[in-house]
């Protein structure tokens, strides 16, 4: 199922990627935790470009 904003999600997807990166950077202490949530936020986007329905990640459920 293709999403009709799909090209939205992915534009959010990329920016909420880039700020994480901004926080690592930032917050070194913190890098762990924020690349397994940029891990997430990847798989969201990879979903949406692929035309899949996207999914919440296992390790959130």
């Amino acid at each position: 199922m293709y999403l009709s904003n799909a090209d939205r999600w992915s534009l959010l997807c990329k920016k909420q990627i880039d700020m994480i990166g901004k926080l690592s950077a930032s917050f070194p202490e913190r890098k762990e935790p924020l690349n397994e949530l940029t891990h997430s936020w990847r798989h969201l986007q990879h979903q949406v470009q692929a035309g899949d329905r996207p999914v919440m990640h296992e390790s959130i459920k």
